[in-house]
């Protein structure tokens, strides 16, 4: 009798638990990259697209990125299939969801990154279980991190261990996931981990090649080492080898960013600000950095890229 009733609890759970397990599961382009380069076969792609809910970004940047990732004809078929059978007009409610997380992600994007961190907390508490919602707060509160250090203000680094504690428990769950190691490798960096923020930053890009953040993080790694290397004493060997290329190895990053089709305009104007600035400083060509913020602001005035080249422009020669 105990047996049997132990089985019949073991059915139960089995029965609630373990549909809603299989139902929390959703399929992004990532999920189905990562499978295809571990070499899942395409029958089971098929099955696994056919029988699971599915985020999928089918823009032509997006269908690229998946054939880079091996991702086969006829899955990208099925998965475009799938996307389709789920379009149906929503009801309001439902769709506030994507259309707040874009309003959120677009705050971030402006350089409101306080309001963006609210915003994502608002999110978080209909969808505690997101993970891509996470990363997006973590990313909002580096950035205030990094406004703060660049104001040369103290009292950045908890901003920094406030958003680790929320990213690293994530990588258990979404190692592969391109945004998360970007944020990884933004949270290095805001910890001097240089090293660690340099093979973050790439492991983003192969996971997604036209990715520019990781492009400019890339470009700031290299600008800060340079700059480092420029201040040593006379004589040493790092300063002697920073003086006879200043900042090539940060403009090879920035450019590559900036060559990305459709680039955001925010992000451009981060491209350009920072290409202005190693003009400025390590390459010591003033009217060429002008030039650079002047088509930063023309890019985007409105965000804090644009706003300080804004304020460059303003300053005396030489501030």
């Amino acid at each position: 009798m105990q047996r049997s009733m132990s089985i019949l609890w073991l059915s139960v759970i089995f029965l609630l638990v373990i549909p809603k397990a299989f139902a929390a599961e959703i399929l992004t382009n990532d999920a189905v990259a990562t499978m295809a380069r571990a070499g899942v076969a395409e029958d089971i792609l098929l099955e696994k697209i056919r029988t699971s809910p599915g985020q999928y970004d089918l823009s032509a940047q997006g269908i690229v990125q998946l054939k880079q990732s091996g991702v086969g004809d006829a899955v990208i078929k099925a998965m475009m299939e799938a996307s389709a059978a789920s379009s149906a007009p929503l009801a309001p409610a439902a769709q506030a969801g994507p259309e707040a997380m874009q309003a959120a992600i677009a705050l971030y994007r402006q350089g409101r990154v306080v309001e963006a961190e609210a915003a994502f907390d608002r999110l978080l508490a209909e969808r505690p279980g997101d993970d891509d919602l996470k990363v997006w707060k973590a990313l909002a509160i580096l950035e205030q991190a990094r406004v703060k250090r660049d104001a040369e203000e103290t009292g950045y680094k908890p901003l920094v261990v406030k958003a680790y504690a929320i990213l690293q428990p994530l990588g258990r769950r979404i190692p592969d996931n391109a945004d998360w190691n970007f944020a990884m490798a933004k949270a290095f960096w805001m910890n001097d981990r240089p090293t660690w923020a340099d093979r973050a930053a790439k492991m983003a890009l192969r996971l997604r090649a036209d990715f520019a953040e990781p492009h400019i993080l890339l470009g700031d790694l290299a600008y800060d080492s340079d700059a480092q290397d420029l201040a040593m004493a006379v004589g040493r060997p790092q300063r002697q080898t920073a003086m006879m290329w200043p900042g090539v190895n940060a403009r090879k990053e920035y450019e590559k960013a900036l060559a990305i089709p459709g680039l955001a305009a925010t992000l451009q104007a981060e491209v350009l600000y920072k290409l202005g600035k190693l003009a400025a400083d390590l390459e010591k060509k003033p009217a060429a950095a002008r030039e650079y913020w002047t088509r930063a602001v023309a890019a985007d005035a409105g965000c804090r890229y644009g706003a300080m080249a804004q304020r460059k422009l303003q300053a005396a020669p030489g501030k």
